[in-house]
């Protein structure tokens, strides 16, 4: 749709000029004050626009609807001719004007976004995983993402949302869109008001549309009681799983030897070598020997803000657990690797 490439232009009354663009995942729409000399609207191409705005001179730029929707871009001593398309086949955008939106922390939805972002699924097949879950209940807001292989989970409490009866899957690439969009101010404004969930900032409106299907059930996934539990530094942790990812492939990952006082980490490639180091850790339980994939252990680390983690584990065959110890409300789950 060639349409979709463009940006829509169109007056709003005598001192507003409604902009917006879609690739119908994720509408954008802003209203800036004008000087309207007659009604109208037109839709050009939005990079064009942006790349000949960006370089003309003065402050005021003029914009006039030509014969065929062709576009008549005016500054100083400048003038461009742009081909445009007629409005009225511009696709829909969606309405937020009689919805109630919410304020809400920027800073606190813009870390949710973060701490689950990472671990979204990419297999297109498996479209229920292709977004986060975002859920609001009595106890506050939740996100959670998940590819199958590894899943995070992070909760706030945020005053001013409105319940909802239930979880509502925002797609990849509106949680990216909407990280951006988040980027700055103290406030932002949200509503979920199915097909779409809105989110307002510096006078930007966003609207995505939601994922129709049904999230897994997440908290079967993550393990309720762990045998053995050890506190490690992070900053320690992630440079030694590095070092040891550097010795290691897609199919042997990371091997991890928890024992007392100890976290032995090491790997072994036929083709290239080996590589062990240990760790110190405040652990005082029973051995256990589990194997993770390096990757999925390094994502996760670099997105707990504390200095120290806890690392639950039981068996070599069960989910491993990453927690912040200065927070209970982030945690991530990773399924192990034969060893």
């Amino acid at each position: 749709m060639p349409m979709l490439a463009n940006v829509l232009l169109k007056t709003s009354g005598k001192k507003q000029l409604l902009l917006a663009a879609t690739d119908l995942t994720v509408s954008l729409s802003a209203e800036l004050e004008c000087e309207t000399q007659a009604a109208g609207g037109l839709t050009v191409r939005a990079k064009h626009l942006h790349d000949i705005v960006a370089n003309l001179p003065g402050a005021t730029v003029e914009i006039e609807r030509m014969d065929n929707n062709w576009a008549e871009i005016r500054a100083g001593r400048v003038k461009y001719k742009l081909v445009g398309l007629p409005d009225r086949d511009f696709p829909k955008i969606p309405d937020h004007r009689e919805i109630e939106l919410s304020k809400v922390k920027t800073s606190t939805i813009r870390d949710m976004v973060d701490k689950t972002m990472f671990s979204i699924c990419n297999d297109e097949t498996r479209f229920h995983l292709n977004g986060v879950l975002f859920e609001v209940g009595d106890d506050g807001a939740r996100m959670v993402s998940t590819d199958g292989h590894r899943l995070s989970k992070v909760e706030r409490a945020i005053d001013g949302l409105p319940k909802l009866s239930a979880g509502v899957i925002i797609p990849k690439k509106g949680v990216m869109e909407l990280k951006k969009l988040l980027d700055s101010g103290d406030e932002c404004e949200i509503a979920v008001k199915t097909p779409f969930i809105f989110a307002k900032n510096n006078g930007i409106v966003m609207a995505i549309k939601l994922i129709d299907s049904q999230f897994p059930p997440y908290e079967q996934v993550i393990p309720k009681k762990h045998d053995k539990r050890a506190l490690l530094d992070k900053g320690e942790l992630i440079a030694a799983v590095k070092r040891a990812q550097l010795m290691s492939s897609e199919t042997r990952g990371v091997k991890f030897a928890l024992s007392n006082s100890v976290l032995t980490i090491s790997s072994d490639n036929p083709d290239l070598g080996d590589v062990k180091e240990e760790v110190e850790a405040e652990y005082s339980g029973d051995e256990v020997h589990i194997g993770f994939d390096p990757k999925y252990v390094v994502d996760l680390l670099n997105h707990i803000d504390s200095n120290q983690v806890a690392l639950e584990l039981n068996g070599e065959l069960d989910p491993g657990l990453l927690r912040p110890v200065s927070e209970e409300n982030y945690l991530g789950v990773i399924m192990p690797m034969r060893i």
